[in-house]
């Protein structure tokens, strides 16, 4: 049973509500048995006394019962009746078991109320009293506007009005629960992200063992999404596209403890619906539910593999994955309310990608850069860099050295990239420092200025690193080796690995090697490559964000290539 009893009937004009007119309904809530009377307007207790009444509303003055009366029975609009019940356990546990804390709430929510009756609110009129029922404390309200055609109660009205003031009674209770939802949530997407990578490297391995089935329909959304025009993330594909993740998420959704996290959450949800209602909401399939939008992109993500460049130093815009087109707005705005720096940063995030609305999205990721937020200040960064958001006192470096000082590779390797003309010795550190935190794009970077003075111990060591991250980055290791270095058994391997991966100039390349060197394994290897592999738009390989592009080395693999049998685009 709903832990919130909510109801909201109305009067029309001439209708009688309870106990005779609407405005004797009036005087009956307000001096009823069990009432708790007040001097009129004011929040401190008296005795019973003759005159006396329970009434209570934003009015700081002596409420005339006899005149509100008269102005509910003259008024020819309709008037409602709304009436809020907690359990005597609930109340008296919670502190709603007073006319004062009962006050307070709708004080504080008039003007939700307002809105969801679609009043505005210096025309909304309200008066109410609370009844200290043995088993059920409740309160009546009634409401109406100075303008008689204004008001109109919806059913998803009454809906968001319970949900509203349950959330503000049972703020404590619902803390621990939205915790384990959040967590739940959070598993989850972690759960599916190790079987997508385990499912990735049974391709890489040649082995697919998980699921054939899973193996082919991403095959065929690769070469689908390799056609598609747009923004390849799951709100612009089409609706067979769309189809094809679905199917994706929903086989791997099966496995039993990706299944149990998504019980446990669907749990917990159905927790928070129990305030204040006792309709509980369905269980959508996980391909289904909103909040989970992330893993579709994620599998988009890894079907596409377009971030192929010719800037050999590497392109890294890269950020935490992105969880605001999930999350919920209303989720987002309470965590950030409370302090919590990582809800601050997705919640500027969100306003940014899917509101368009910068000045909130610089409100809040300023907040979140104040409170520590490293990824907050290399976005703004990012936003200043790129005018989507208005560098209006020239912040831009100040939050990339914000970002520097808390040790973020994303930065360090941007600030490396930003140096490396001018002051290559400066732009080796950054790069360095980012690499070895695992950086693929700065491990490559430093790599390869090592290998350009000679270092190659070091270049090795480094483009090892790049390599362990990146399909493309395989590719362009493996060229590294067979061409540079004439180290022909480990160029072939991270071609092939790349290949495997869905690399279409490494699947072509280690062909060519395989015609030339070894004929005899080319057959049975490229199959399976073509069983895997993805299909690539080459010519989004000169589109490179940003605009450098290293010209004498664009020629010498562009000749490479071309000595392989590869067209470019």
């Amino acid at each position: 049973m709903a832990r919130l009893i909510f109801k909201a009937p109305y009067y029309k004009p001439g209708r009688k509500a309870g106990k005779g007119e609407r405005g004797a309904y009036a005087k009956y809530i307000a001096t009823r048995d069990g009432v708790e009377l007040l001097r009129s307007g004011m929040a401190d207790y008296i005795n019973e006394r003759k005159g006396s009444n329970g009434l209570f509303s934003d009015q700081g003055v002596v409420i005339n019962l006899s005149q509100i009366e008269e102005t509910i029975n003259n008024h020819s609009g309709n008037v409602w009746g709304l009436i809020f019940s907690l359990k005597r356990e609930d109340a008296e546990r919670l502190g709603y078991n007073s006319a004062v804390q009962w006050m307070n709430l709708l004080r504080s929510h008039r003007n939700d109320i307002a809105k969801e009756m679609h009043i505005a609110p210096g025309n909304l009129r309200w008066y109410a009293a609370y009844h200290n029922s043995e088993t059920h404390p409740h309160v009546h309200m009634l409401v109406w506007s100075e303008k008689p055609q204004e008001p109109h109660l919806s059913t998803v009205g009454i809906h968001n009005i319970k949900q509203t003031i349950a959330k503000d009674i049972f703020r404590q209770d619902l803390i621990s629960v939205y915790k384990e939802q959040t967590q739940a949530r959070d598993d989850i997407k972690l759960a599916f992200s190790s079987r997508m990578a385990e499912i990735i490297d049974e391709i890489s391995d040649g082995t697919i063992k998980y699921d054939p089935e899973i193996v082919l329909k991403l095959q065929f959304l690769s070469e689908k999404l390799s056609e598609h025009k747009g923004k390849k993330v799951y709100g612009y594909l089409d609706k067979d596209t769309k189809k094809l993740v679905d199917e994706i998420v929903k086989m791997i959704a099966v496995d039993e403890k990706i299944s149990e996290l998504y019980d446990l959450w669907h749990k917990c949800r159905c927790e928070t619906y129990r305030t204040y209602t006792d309709a509980m909401p369905e269980k959508t399939p996980l391909e289904e539910n909103k909040e989970f939008k992330s893993i579709r992109n994620e599998v988009v993500k890894i079907a596409s593999d377009l971030k192929i460049s010719f800037d050999f130093y590497g392109q890294d815009d890269s950020e935490p994955s992105d969880e605001t087109e999930e999350e919920d707005l209303e989720d987002l705005e309470y965590w950030s309310e409370q302090g919590d720096e990582t809800q601050m940063y997705l919640l500027g995030k969100k306003y940014l990608d899917e509101y368009d609305d910068p000045e909130e999205a610089e409100h809040w990721l300023k907040k979140a850069s104040e409170n520590g937020n490293e990824y907050a200040m290399y976005l703004l960064y990012k936003c200043y860099r790129d005018g989507r958001i208005e560098d209006r006192e020239n912040e831009k470096m100040k939050y990339l050295k914000m970002a520097l000082s808390k040790g973020y590779d994303a930065a360090e390797y941007e600030y490396g990239k930003l140096l490396r003309e001018k002051e290559p010795e400066e732009a080796m550190k950054y790069f360095k420092k980012a690499a070895d935190q695992r950086n693929p794009y700065a491990a490559y970077a430093y790599a390869k200025m090592c290998s350009d003075r000679g270092d190659i111990g070091s270049a090795k060591i480094y483009f090892r690193i790049a390599a362990s991250k990146n399909a493309d980055l395989r590719f362009r290791v493996g060229l590294w080796y067979f061409y540079d270095q004439g180290e022909h058994k480990i160029g072939k391997d991270y071609l092939k690995y790349a290949a495997a991966e869905g690399n279409i100039a490494a699947e072509k390349a280690f062909a060519s090697i395989i015609r030339r060197y070894d004929a005899r394994l080319f057959s049975g290897v490229l199959n399976l490559f073509r069983h895997v592999s993805h299909v690539i738009d080459n010519r989004a390989r000169e589109q490179v964000k940003g605009g450098r592009i290293d010209r004498k080395r664009l020629r010498e693999l562009r000749e490479k290539q071309e000595g392989l049998g590869m067209r470019m685009g």
